[in-house]
């Protein structure tokens, strides 16, 4: 009798140490991003990101800003308006623990409606353009931390204006039918 007792005492024992060695990390694969542009908030434009991954290795994101209250650092005349993105990704991802990380390439829609003023005729102008881009980039999950990095080029529609910079993308000049974006936006996972 006191052998099996001491036999299960000794297999209790192991069995305890074994169990109380650490596991090996898991990562928690996160389904959404919500990130933000930070160098729009230096051009006259807050813009929120929400990322949510739809299907393996894909994804829908919508951009919503409005175009005023940040910083104005490239003095576009008191900008106020609004703008909107809508694009589909297809992710290659480099490490299959997380959905939302890696290469990826995505059509965006890009749309702009804000008002500018003028000063040489004192008053202001309604400005609405919108553009169809190819966007490549890379994107890194890190512990909840999201750093995305991204350029794009594609066609755009709309009344003129005195500047190329729409907010939402960019032009080659003010009558440009070519548009273009990049940066980088910084958010978090969940």
């Amino acid at each position: 009798m006191k052998k099996h007792i001491f036999t299960f005492l000794c297999v209790l024992w192991c069995s305890s140490i074994l169990m109380a060695q650490e596991a090996p990390m898991v990562r928690v694969p996160y389904n959404n991003n919500l990130k933000i542009t930070i160098l729009s908030i230096f051009s006259g434009s807050l813009k929120l990101t929400y990322e949510r991954r739809t299907y393996a290795n894909q994804s829908v994101e919508i951009t919503a800003g409005v175009i005023g209250p940040a910083l104005d650092i490239l003095k576009h005349s008191n900008p106020k308006g609004g703008l909107a993105r809508l694009a589909y990704k297809f992710i290659f991802p480099v490490k299959q623990q997380l959905p939302l990380e890696g290469f990826y390439i995505k059509p965006e829609l890009a749309f702009s409606g804000y008002s500018y003023y003028n000063k040489d005729m004192e008053c202001r102008f309604q400005v609405y353009k919108m553009a169809l881009m190819a966007v490549g980039g890379y994107q890194w999950v890190r512990s909840r931390f999201v750093f995305d990095v991204f350029l794009g080029l594609g066609g755009c529609v709309g009344n003129p204006y005195y500047s190329n910079y729409h907010h939402g993308f960019l032009t080659f000049n003010t009558k440009s039918v070519v548009a273009y974006t990049s940066g980088f936006k910084v958010g978090v996972a969940f």
